[in-house]
């Protein structure tokens, strides 16, 4: 199994070097408009590879070509949060990164399944699907399952509860304490106040995504995917929880009484998409 990554930043680099070390795949690709940085990190993780005896090819570099053939794709490249910022400041700037990024990419996903990480992560999952026009079974958004990872780290504990919506303010949990709420939707930015980055809670939740595609999981986890009726909701992507598998989004799970809420979240990213011509 080949696995591509667009952006060869700390998140990208760190989630290829998770999947060196627990998972069996034949290839990882970095892209990254920095030539250098993606072949640099592209041969320390072939190094790491040997490392732990488990040589795999790595290759890096700043064509898209290289992706050709990719099984599964990360794209985490683009402008990060700083100290201040909410994801939807991020918008306008990331969306013109996704529209450039989508030109070269709908070129190599022919069979590709697409894991959108860059922020902000509903919307940036909608626009990919617009420009690059693959079926919304094989794209789906990182997000739910940090802000999931984030409620039990304030629980002190790993639980039924879950967060759904959108990766940001309007983001809610569900069969949990709302007590939390608010903590969660705060916990990046205290990552990123005291360190400049969240890093490590990111590339760990791709990495599962990831396992959960290459080993066939069928596994249930909050995803930012494309509805189209579900929810009685249509043409937006948002965080639901999903069953994720080779297939990629193989069935998308409704749940009864959280439709307000959902709504709710829903109608802020419709106004954020007519912000970006959608």
């Amino acid at each position: 199994m080949k696995i591509g990554f667009i952006g060869a930043g700390r998140v990208g680099s760190v989630s290829a070097y998770t999947i060196i070390h627990h998972l069996n795949v034949d290839e990882i690709v970095l892209v990254d408009i920095n030539e250098r940085l993606a072949e640099g990190e592209a041969l320390d993780l072939l190094h790491a590879s040997y490392a732990l005896k488990k040589p795999i090819k790595v290759v890096g570099g700043s064509d898209y070509s290289l992706l050709d053939g990719s099984d599964l794709i990360v794209v985490s490249a683009g402008v990060a949060r700083k100290p201040g910022m909410t994801r939807l400041d991020l918008l306008h700037r990331n969306a013109e990164i996704m529209r450039e990024i989508s030109k070269k990419l709908k070129n190599y996903v022919e069979n590709s399944l697409i894991l959108v990480v860059t922020n902000p992560v509903d919307l940036m999952t909608y626009l990919i699907w617009k420009e690059t026009g693959i079926s919304r079974k094989r794209i789906f958004g990182m997000g739910g399952l940090l802000d999931t990872a984030r409620l039990w780290s304030l629980m002190g504990r790993v639980g039924e509860s879950f967060v759904m919506g959108e990766h940001g303010e309007t983001m809610f949990i569900v069969k949990g304490d709302k007590k939390f709420q608010e903590g969660v939707r705060k916990a990046g930015m205290e990552v990123i106040s005291r360190k400049g980055a969240t890093i490590y809670g990111p590339a760990t939740c791709i990495y599962r995504m990831i396992r959960a595609v290459v080993e066939d999981l069928k596994e249930i986890l909050p995803a930012s995917v494309i509805l189209q009726g579900e929810y009685g909701l249509r043409e937006l992507a948002i965080g639901v929880p999903i069953i994720l598998g080779r297939g990629g989004v193989e069935k998308i799970i409704e749940i009864d009484g959280i439709g307000e809420e959902l709504r709710r979240s829903a109608e802020i990213l419709r106004q954020k998409l007519k912000e970006i011509g959608y």
